[in-house]
């Protein structure tokens, strides 16, 4: 078969970087190459996450994905929002009381209903600060019943029906702005996604059982989620780091699977492969590197000795 370029097409175009092609195509995922496109072609309206995720058919917490990749990559200009700006996420501690709760379940049916659902979710009758809670988070928090329900399921489920958990979760979802049922199931699915990321990746460096630091699960989420880094590939990287450092340094492990990963490299094996076909070179080592210059001292030590 032979093909040549349909110049008629050209009439309707849109500008791309030469960058994308010359050093991100080999490294970027279809979602976040399938966001660019869709980005480059709509360039003079308003970045959406939500928008793009309808259009492309796409769950959001990808596209967003996506978005930090092309930015981390400085083909975006990313913008903190200022925490000012942000709804407060701190549960007042002056709730209700107890005659309020009562007399808000009498005046209010959603009220009524989601007191009463509360108990079916947490299997027993609410405490009273619990109660309080819920009443505080619909009138002064504006939070959906469903919304709430789903909250409850939810810490049912990992088996945290307390006050403390409600509380925190709670104020995540509305620093998140989750106001609906989807939006609270999709950041549920994302934080999910992120702490199995990490337990695969503790378990692959032999990390005892501790929670993450932010950047840690920031680079677990992008090994296992978006680079499909496999558990073998981890353990290579991590032995590595090892007979380099005689220590464990994440730094350190992110720069090697980083040239993996654009390199190509899917397995140990292509490791192996690649290291066996590489001429060894005795004693030229390049100042620069430091790794290399330890080698070359260790090395230089053995021939004394021998």
């Amino acid at each position: 078969m032979k093909y040549t370029f349909n110049m008629s097409v050209l009439g309707n175009t849109f500008v791309m970087p030469s960058i994308v092609v010359d050093k991100y195509i080999k490294i970027a995922t279809e979602t976040q190459l399938k966001v660019l496109l869709f980005l480059m072609r709509n360039i003079s309206q308003e970045i959406d996450s939500s928008k793009i995720a309808d259009a492309l058919s796409l769950p959001k917490s990808e596209v967003e994905d996506a978005l930090l990749f092309w930015s981390q990559r400085e083909l975006l200009n990313c913008e903190q929002v200022n925490e000012q700006d942000k709804k407060p996420v701190i549960i007042n501690s002056s709730l209700p009381s107890r005659t309020d709760v009562i007399k808000r379940g009498l005046e209010d049916e959603n009220l009524k209903f989601l007191l009463r659902e509360a108990q079916l979710k947490f299997g027993r009758n609410l405490k009273q600060n619990e109660s309080q809670l819920l009443v505080s988070l619909y009138d002064d928090y504006d939070m959906k019943v469903s919304v709430i329900l789903l909250l409850l399921g939810y810490a049912a489920r990992e088996g945290k029906c307390n006050l403390s958990f409600v509380k925190k979760t709670a104020a995540e979802w509305l620093e998140n702005g989750v106001e609906t049922v989807e939006a609270a199931d999709e950041l549920i699915a994302k934080q999910a996604k992120q702490n199995l990321a990490w337990s695969i990746v503790q378990n692959a460096f032999g990390i005892d059982r501790r929670k993450p630091s932010t950047k840690e699960l920031e680079l677990s989420n992008i090994w296992i989620n978006e680079w499909k880094i496999s558990v073998n590939l981890l353990k290579a990287a991590y032995d590595t780091c090892i007979d380099s450092k005689a220590k464990l340094s994440m730094p350190y492990i992110a720069k090697i699977i980083e040239q993996w990963h654009k390199e190509g490299v899917t397995s140990a094996d292509e490791i192996k492969k690649n290291q066996a076909s590489k001429p060894q070179v005795k004693n030229d080592y390049a100042g620069y590197d430091l790794d290399q210059y330890e080698k070359m001292l260790k090395q230089k030590i053995k021939e004394r000795g021998n």
